[in-house]
């Protein structure tokens, strides 16, 4: 019987000691891997990742671009629209123009205050230091003012085919070719008047 009892508190020591020995490893180990964890990343990850982040915000500034140019279009805001372009760009939308100015100019007197609707969609965009391209899906209404010699409106799916450049810290339109996979004539409409209130 005391034989018993006094191997009782054996067993227990060393099953309490067994434990404590796991503790230590697995905090040892829990240590180790927070020292290796907190670790400073070598300087080519901090190169990448400046470089990465970098890149994200270029091709977030060039989605915001383009869709300003698409916005500019439907509200006939021409000044807006010019400004978008780099000062000798090459615009091909069906008539080719030299400058920004060039364009917002023919498409005001062509449009006039006709209602439109433009939409860019599914951009793949590539970056290049101060340079991007990007490829854009493309839909646009369009509807001409009356007394026009278009006599019917379109509805258009196609592409645009744009480049960039960073000039001074913002991005500008250096290129945009823009081309046609369908096209379908609509009637011209011209919204109904505002009542006035």
């Amino acid at each position: 019987m005391d034989e018993q009892r006094s191997r009782k508190p054996l067993a227990w020591r060393s099953r309490a000691g067994g434990a404590l020995a796991a503790v230590v490893l697995v905090a040892g180990g829990g240590l180790g891997a927070t020292a290796w964890a907190s670790a400073p990343a070598p300087r080519h990850a901090e190169k990448s990742d400046s470089a990465t982040v970098q890149r994200l915000a270029d091709t977030e500034e060039i989605r915001q671009l383009k869709a300003r140019y698409f916005r500019y279009l439907d509200t006939k805001e021409w000044s807006k629209l010019a400004a978008l372009f780099t000062a000798h760009p090459t615009i091909d939308v069906g008539v080719k123009y030299t400058s920004g100015k060039e364009l917002a100019e023919n498409t005001a007197k062509l449009l006039g205050a006709a209602p439109t609707a433009h939409q860019g969609f599914l951009p793949e965009i590539t970056v290049k230091g101060t340079h991007a391209s990007a490829i854009w899906a493309m839909e646009d209404y369009v509807s001409f003012p009356p007394g026009s010699s278009y006599k019917e409106g379109f509805h258009g799916y196609g592409e645009y085919h744009d480049t960039y450049a960073r000039i001074n810290g913002h991005w500008y339109i250096d290129s945009s070719v823009l081309t046609r996979f369908r096209v379908d004539s609509v009637p011209n409409w011209t919204p109904p008047a505002k009542a006035d209130k």
